[in-house]
């Protein structure tokens, strides 16, 4: 059972939508030809790659929730460090490192999304992007 859902998982990203659409799709006459959008078949497949590459460098939605969770709990474990009568903020000082821990997870959320943006950024092809989206498009 569990294989199942994980080749699902493994099969549902962005490289094997757009491959599987053009394997399903590829000889109705309206759908988009790589050749009209002078892309090759080697492009197009470097392309996906590079871009499932960077779109999966964020990692897993688990790991994303792990790093979060130690991230949240980081300020905490530092505060457990400091006595309990030199705490800053009184009996608030708790509330304050868990607020703290919830922002350093939100910013690296954040700042981890950005890199992968910008990588996108860089990465495009306008030509193979049309394409692309085309292909995501077509109603058959």
């Amino acid at each position: 059972m569990w294989l199942k859902t994980l080749d699902k998982q493994n099969l549902d990203d962005f490289e094997h939508r757009v491959t599987n659409r053009i394997k399903d799709f590829g000889s109705d006459g309206g759908f988009p030809q790589m050749e009209n959008y002078k892309v090759t078949k080697e492009m197009l497949d470097d392309y996906l790659f590079d871009k499932q590459a960077i779109l999966d460098s964020g990692g897993s939605e688990r790991t994303q929730l792990t790093v979060s969770g130690v991230l949240i709990v980081l300020p905490i474990i530092v505060l457990s460090a400091i006595p309990e009568q030199s705490y800053p903020f009184g009996h608030w000082t708790f509330f304050v490192f868990l607020a703290i821990g919830v922002l350093l997870a939100f910013l690296a959320r954040v700042i981890m999304h950005l890199l992968i943006q910008m990588r996108l950024r860089h990465l495009s092809d306008p030509a193979i992007d049309k394409f692309i989206n085309d292909v995501l498009n077509y109603k058959p």
